[in-house]
């Protein structure tokens, strides 16, 4: 791949600022870990410091994003340096993520066109940044249209199911409605499923994250609408025993991180709803498979208060990957149409100020650092840390010292 890619820069000297390009050789990338997968290149006769990171098949773009800034600040050193992220192709998110490097790295991206001559085509900073909005997802349907295709008594019957579940909030039980079914949720844990069969629906109780096979067999129940109206006592009996197992789960401290960090955010109480307000549920839907974005974005967590839209995306893994991610995420959100005329409960307009708040934990918030070297506007993504004893205690307590001009943020509700 070096011989190829060497020949490629060789065919296009006007394409960049440096000529004769040396390679960084494989045992220095998993030295320095730099992902293997992508190749690196230095300028060999140049007073500003430049470099490639090239890939022929691009896969995963977080990667190569972050692989990049990854390879411009070991060439860095403190110095001004370019570099050019060479692929196939890019997506508009993409475009607009390279467009916010920035610090001591300047970033630009070239197509690389490997059957045509020439092959190489720099995309102008002015197409990086000023992408147009473009659709994206459809809006997810509430419980009425959802149930518009059933009969009239399976219309009558998800009403039923639906106040029995509406009557299990004060316990943090929600829904999400899906194109095909509706899942009863407890936190990220799925506890019960309406499924559309035709003109009528199946209900019932869902386990799958049980570890026990016996317990699964269980608490696997199917319910129905009795003649009196009623759903089945077995079915009910079933779900008031999976929240009370998972409550326990909670109460002794064996929920994982993810799980329970999700519980106390959708249900958005005390020091969360004085700084950012009332959890907004996320209304979007990928209209194709390819729309990975759309669920992605649904795993971050969204609030809403005098009239502004604030966006929170946790990171307890892989920091610098995790925000990476984030970063293109972000461009998909102010790039599509996903927040345009966004609107809360009461129909009033909701505007987000272009801001993703990481949320993680005092452990991983210097590493979440190393990206404000490589942002233009490190203050769109403010890094906020939760107390050392959360897990114990909850989210009585959140600290930013990030958000330039404003004094450190805390609110204690101990």
């Amino acid at each position: 791949m070096s011989i190829t890619w060497n020949m490629v820069w060789e065919a296009h000297p006007d394409i960049f600022i440096a000529r004769n390009w040396l390679e960084y050789p494989e045992d220095k990338k998993k030295e320095t870990r730099l992902p293997p997968q992508f190749a690196y290149f230095m300028g060999g006769e140049t007073t500003l410091r430049v470099g490639i990171i090239a890939c022929s098949a691009l896969m995963r773009e977080e990667e190569f994003l972050l692989a990049g800034v990854l390879w411009g600040n070991r060439l860095s050193n403190g110095a001004k340096t370019v570099i050019y992220y060479v692929a196939p192709d890019f997506s508009a998110a993409f475009l607009n993520g390279v467009s916010k490097i920035g610090g001591n790295i300047t970033a630009r991206a070239v197509y690389w066109r490997e059957k045509l001559t020439p092959s190489l085509y720099l995309i102008p900073d002015k197409k990086q940044s000023s992408l147009s909005r473009y659709a994206l997802g459809e809006e997810r349907p509430d419980l009425k249209r959802w149930g518009q295709s059933l009969n009239p008594v399976a219309q009558q019957q998800l009403g039923i199911v639906n106040t029995f579940f509406d009557g299990l909030s004060c316990r943090r039980v929600r829904k999400e409605i899906k194109p095909q079914h509706i899942a009863f949720l407890w936190g990220n844990y799925e506890i019960a499923e309406v499924r559309r069969k035709g003109k009528k629906f199946e209900l019932n109780s869902k386990v799958k994250w049980l570890k026990n096979n016996e317990q699964i067999l269980k608490w696997q129940k199917q319910g129905w609408v009795d003649a009196s109206g009623l759903l089945n006592t077995e079915f009910c009996t079933v779900i008031q025993k999976i929240l009370d197992y998972l409550e326990s789960l909670e109460k002794e401290g064996k929920l994982r991180t993810q799980n329970l960090l999700a519980l106390l955010l959708h249900q958005g109480d005390g020091v969360l709803k004085s700084l950012w307000g009332s959890p907004w549920p996320w209304p979007w839907l990928p209209k194709e498979r390819s729309e990975n974005s759309v669920l992605e974005l649904e795993e971050w967590f969204f609030f809403h208060g005098d009239g502004q839209l604030r966006v929170i995306c946790p990171i307890f893994e892989k920091p610098l990957l995790k925000a990476s991610q984030s970063i293109l995420l972000a461009s998909v959100l102010e790039k599509s149409r996903l927040l345009v005329g966004a609107k809360d409960e009461q129909g009033n307009s909701l505007v987000w100020d272009g801001r993703v708040h990481w949320l993680t934990t005092l452990g991983m918030e210097e590493e979440l650092r190393r990206w404000y070297c490589w942002l233009n506007d490190p203050d769109k993504f403010p890094i906020w840390t939760l107390p050392e004893n959360w897990q114990d205690k909850g989210i009585y307590e959140l600290n930013c010292r990030t958000l330039r001009n404003r004094s450190l943020m805390q609110k204690d509700y101990s």
